[in-house]
């Protein structure tokens, strides 16, 4: 006699909505919602209780200027494909799970990518400094866009940006209606993140600071001051630009509850003189760059501010680009790799110019670089980019 099987789609609602509850990734709560229509049903914001997420993959294809695709690292490929007519032509920042996008006219807006809910930013010719551009194109104003928190929380946040080849800091709260500046006395502001009710940079050769944009006028504090060349198996102080062809890139993220900075070691052409950036016969499209390492520094709070290569991430992972920096529990997701650092091509200046999509996996352990997805993104306006998973 044939075992009789229950129908899934006629399980009691409040047992769907209890299973609901107990999903903790985003993408598995995708993949829930896709069982049949009962389950969909319940398949709503109020029923998630996820917090911390796996950043995905965001790959874009030239020949297919709308569409977006999102990759699981966990699940090794493709999970969700978007069509986002909003985002054509125009290139994305992340900041907790929305685009700030950046047309080529200098329109700029918060995206959500999976809700499509648009919030008019203002346009970028209202930037303080937009008159000291050297950039050909707008898209390139922006360098890092950083949110206080998510816009459908509550109207109560703020947008940080850093923008500009010299590094200015800016920052819109809703209502505003054009950019406000945060006057700094050391350029250029190299990237930003939030952490604990306040907005923190790093600057110059790694000069750490915090700053409040909250009152009527935003305040600034340093918290470390420049990372020593001896700390830097290259020298930083002399090597974040020189005519060697090495560059050094500066990035801040929070992990463990404290802040660290991250410096990525390149390897490329120098920028200054075509004939050196592209040789006769070569490809500009096949122009390529490496990254040779990353070194990870904290500050210690003593008497004096000390900075300590940090040799280990634990079980942590960072995830950088041109999203806002993030660390993640590796420990609790299946697939990501501890003490590693995912990264993307967040070198824009070397992007414009025709060099390749990078992106990888670092081991801070033995100091290898993996690749970390096949596919590349062939689209140079908007390259593959972090996108932590929300669904609003």
């Amino acid at each position: 006699m044939k075992k009789k099987t229950g129908n899934w789609a006629e399980l009691p609602e409040d047992l769907l909505v209890l299973t609901a509850n107990k999903i903790t990734l985003f993408e598995d709560f995708l993949s829930f919602s896709g069982v049949c229509r009962s389950w969909r049903s319940v398949a709503i914001n109020d029923n998630f209780k996820g917090c911390e997420q796996i950043p995905w993959l965001m790959l874009s294809d030239k020949d297919k200027p709308d569409e977006r695709k999102f990759v699981s690292l966990r699940k090794g490929g493709v999970i969700r494909t978007v069509n986002l007519p909003e985002v054509r032509g125009k290139r994305c920042l992340e900041t907790l799970g929305w685009f700030v996008t950046i047309a080529q006219d200098g329109e700029m807006n918060l995206l959500h990518p999976f809700t499509r809910v648009q919030i008019n930013l203002p346009h970028v010719t209202t930037f303080k400094d937009y008159h000291m551009r050297t950039f050909h194109n707008n898209t390139s104003v922006i360098r890092k866009a950083v949110l206080s928190s998510p816009p459908e929380d509550s109207k109560d946040y703020a947008l940080a940006v850093a923008y500009g080849e010299k590094g200015y800091l800016g920052f819109w709260r809703p209502g505003d209606e054009s950019w406000n500046d945060v006057k700094i006395s050391v350029l250029p502001i190299r990237d930003i993140i939030f952490h604990e009710g306040l907005f923190y940079g790093v600057m110059g050769r790694g000069f750490v600071f915090d700053f409040d944009v909250r009152g009527p006028d935003p305040t600034w504090t340093w918290i470390a001051s420049d990372i020593p060349d001896m700390y830097t198996r290259t020298g930083l102080n002399r090597q974040l630009y020189t005519s060697t062809g090495r560059n050094k890139q500066l990035f801040i993220v929070e992990s463990k509850g404290e802040v660290l900075v991250v410096i990525r070691d390149l390897s490329m052409p120098n920028f200054c003189d075509d004939h050196h950036y592209v040789p006769d016969n070569t490809n500009r499209s096949r122009v390529d760059y490496r990254t040779r390492r990353f070194q990870v520094f904290q500050a210690t709070p003593r008497e004096k501010v000390k900075w300590v290569e940090i040799m280990s991430l634990g079980d942590n992972a960072l995830f950088l680009g041109d999203n806002a920096s993030v660390s993640v529990d590796a420990s609790r997701f299946p697939g990501i790799k501890a003490n590693c650092i995912y990264y993307t091509d967040e070198h824009w200046e070397f992007r414009k110019r025709g060099g390749l999509k990078h992106m990888g996996i670092y081991c801070l352990e033995d100091g290898r670089n993996n690749p970390c997805y096949e596919e590349q993104s062939s689209n140079l306006v908007c390259p593959p980019l972090w996108v932590n998973p929300s669904s609003f």
